[in-house]
C-alpha cells in the first residue's frame, strides 16, 4: 500500500505527513529571501549606475539581498517604479560583486531617501559576500599587509633565520616519515628505539640549531614593542605548523588549562617515554626535553627532592607543602626512595588547577600502594590560587590558611615564581616565610634565561617567564631579614635554575 492510500479499515494512512492537515504562516504570508544587514559586515558596500544620459555612482548599499539592494542616496531621486539602471555595478569595499541591468521596485518617499532595486539576471550569493568581507578583504587583505610590515620593520637576516629553522623541522619530518615508511614492521615505536633514533638526531642538529636560536634571541633582544609583535607573528605562524604534532609544544602555545606550563606539560618534561603517533611527533617531543631549558626543567626537581629528603629526616613529624605542585614528580621519587618513615609525613598539595591536583594525588597514592609497608604520610589537596593564599577572604579561606597552612618545616615552589614579577613576588615570598614553623625552611626556584631555548618558548610556542639573577633572586628576602636564620641562593646541576634557600631563626 503506497502512501496516503486507505488501510483495510477505510483509514488514513498515518505513517507520514498529511497534507490537507499542514500549517502555513501566521501572520508573515508573503515569503521574503534572507537579507543582508551591510552594516554588520567589516567593510561599506556601494553601487553606481546611469539612467539616460544621468550618472549615478557611490550610492550606499543599506541590505543585499539575493536579487536586490536596498539603497539610500545622499540626495532626493525622482525614479518611477520599474525604471531601468543601465551599467549598475555593485561594489563591496571597492570590488566588484555584480554587474549588469537593475530596475526600481520601489521609489523614494517624500523626505526618504532609501529605494529598493531589483537585479535582471543572475542572483547574489549573500554567503559568498560574506566570504569577501571577512576572509578576502579582512583576513587575506591583513596578511598582505602584514607581509609587507614584516619586510618593512623586521630585519631580513633575522627572518632567514627563523625561515632556516623551519626549514631544518621540516626537512627532519621529511626524512623521519621516509624511515617510518620504510619500517613495515614499525620498530620505531617501540619506545626505547623511539628514543635512541631521536637521540640520533638530535646530537646530529643540535650544535648549528642551537647556535641559531642563541643568534635570534641575541638580536630579538634589540626589538622594539612593534617589532617584537611582528616578530612573534611571524615565527609562531611559521613554526607551529610543524610543533602542532607535539603534545609538549601544541599544549604550551594553545594552553589548555589557561597557562603554559601546566601539570601535563611537566609530566611530558620529565618522562623518559616519547610521546607521538608519528617518529617526528616524538622527535620533538625529545627536542623539547633536551634543550638547556627542557633539562633544567627536569633537574630542578632534585633540589626540591633533597630538599624534603632532609626535612623528613628531622626526628619528629614533619609537614612538607608543594606551592603550585603540578605532578609533583619529585615526591612520587621520595615516597619510593625512602626505605623507612620514623615519624609521620604530612604532605600539603597546593594548586589552582583541579586536574593537576588530581592527576598529582592519584600517583602518590599509586607508589604509596607499591611500597606495601603503610608508611606514615598523609596527603592534604587544597585548590587554591596564590590570590587565596597571599590575601585569603574573611571566612573559610582565611581559617584554612590559618589552621592548615601554617607551621609548615618545608615549603617550596619550582616554577610559580617564574610568572610573577619582582614586586609580587617578593610580597609572595614574605607571607609564604610567615607560614613556616620555627626553623622551617622557604625554598623557590625560578629559571635563568638561556638564549638556546628561551627564544623558542617565546617566539616559537608564547612561553613567556619571568627570567631572574642571583640578585634578584636574593632581593625576594628583603622584609623578611629579621626573621632570617640564613639566606642564600643555589642552583640545580645545569646551573640554569636558581634557587632563593631561606631558613627561619627559632
Amino acid at each position: 500500500m503506497s502512501e496516503n492510500q486507505s488501510d483495510n479499515n477505510g483509514e488514513p494512512d498515518k505513517n507520514g505527513a498529511v497534507h490537507a492537515d499542514l500549517n502555513g504562516a501566521a501572520q508573515q504570508f508573503r515569503f521574503r529571501t534572507e537579507r543582508l544587514e551591510v552594516a554588520s559586515l567589516e567593510y561599506n558596500s556601494t553601487c553606481s549606475f546611469r539612467i539616460g544620459d544621468q550618472k549615478y555612482s557611490g550610492i550606499q548599499v543599506v541590505d543585499v539581498s539575493a536579487t536586490g539592494l536596498g539603497l539610500k542616496s545622499p540626495e532626493p531621486i525622482d525614479l518611477p517604479t520599474g525604471a531601468k539602471l543601465e551599467n549598475f555595478f555593485f561594489q563591496h569595499n571597492g570590488r566588484t560583486i555584480w554587474s549588469g541591468e537593475a530596475f526600481l521596485v520601489y521609489p523614494q518617499q517624500e523626505s526618504m531617501l532609501r529605494f529598493g532595486v531589483k537585479f535582471q539576471g543572475a542572483p547574489l550569493s549573500l554567503q559568498e559576500i560574506r566570504f569577501n568581507d571577512k576572509v578576502v578583504e579582512k583576513q587575506i587583505g591583513r596578511t598582505i599587509e602584514l607581509q609587507a610590515e614584516y619586510e618593512a620593520i623586521l630585519p631580513a637576516d633575522w627572518r632567514a633565520k627563523v625561515v632556516t629553522f623551519y626549514n631544518v623541522l621540516l626537512d627532519i619530518r621529511e626524512h623521519l616519515e621516509e624511515h617510518e615508511r620504510k619500517d613495515p614492521t614499525g620498530r620505531w615505536r617501540e619506545p626505547e628505539n623511539s628514543w635512541r633514533l631521536c637521540s640520533a638526531v638530535f646530537d646530529k642538529i643540535w650544535p648549528s640549531v642551537c647556535k641559531l636560536n642563541e643568534d635570534l634571541d641575541e638580536q630579538a633582544a634589540g626589538f622594539d614593542a612593534r617589532q617584537v609583535e611582528l616578530g612573534l607573528l611571524f615565527a609562531q605562524r611559521l613554526i607551529n605548523l610543524e610543533f602542532q604534532v607535539c603534545e609538549f609544544l601544541h599544549r604550551a602555545y594553545s594552553k589548555p588549562q589557561g597557562y603554559a606550563g601546566d601539570y601535563r606539560m611537566m609530566e611530558l618534561s620529565q618522562t623518559n617515554i616519547l610521546a607521538g603517533d608519528t617518529l617526528f611527533a616524538r622527535f620533538l617531543h625529545y627536542y623539547s626535553q633536551h634543550t638547556s631549558l627542557g633539562q633544567t626543567i627536569k633537574a630542578r626537581a632534585g633540589v626540591a627532592y633533597e630538599a624534603a629528603k632532609e626535612t623528613i629526616s628531622l626526628d619528629r613529624p614533619v609537614r612538607i607543602m608543594s606551592l603550585a605542585c603540578g605532578p609533583a614528580v619529585e615526591l612520587c621519587r621520595l615516597l619510593a626512595d625512602v626505605e623507612h618513615f620514623p615519624h609521620p609525613v604530612e604532605i600539603l598539595l597546593v594548586d589552582q588547577d583541579e586536574d593537576a591536583l588530581r592527576s598529582c594525588v592519584t600517583e602518590l597514592h599509586r607508589v604509596v600502594a607499591q611500597r606495601k609497608d603503610n608508611p606514615p604520610v598523609g596527603f592534604h589537596c587544597l585548590h587554591f590560587s596564590l590570590r587565596q593564599i597571599i590575601a585569603p577572604k574573611k571566612g573559610g579561606e582565611r581559617k584554612l590558611v590559618q589552621e592548615v597552612l601554617s607551621n609548615v618545616d618545608l615549603i617550596y615552589s619550582m616554577g610559580l615564581f617564574d610568572y610573577l614579577l619582582q614586586p609580587l613576588a617578593r610580597r609572595t615570598t614574605s607571607k609564604l616565610f610567615d607560614l613556616l614553623a620555627p626553623q622551617g625552611r622557604l625554598l623557590i626556584g625560578n629559571l635563568c634565561r638561556v638564549p638556546d631555548s628561551t627564544w623558542m618558548m617565546e617566539y616559537g610556542v608564547a612561553w613567556q617567564l619571568v627570567y631572574r639573577k642571583e640578585e634578584q633572586m636574593m632581593d625576594l628576602g628583603s622584609g623578611i631579614e629579621e626573621k632570617l636564620d640564613s639566606l642564600q641562593v643555589l642552583r640545580d646541576r645545569t646551573g640554569n635554575c636558581l634557587f632563593t634557600d631561606a631558613r627561619r631563626g627559632e
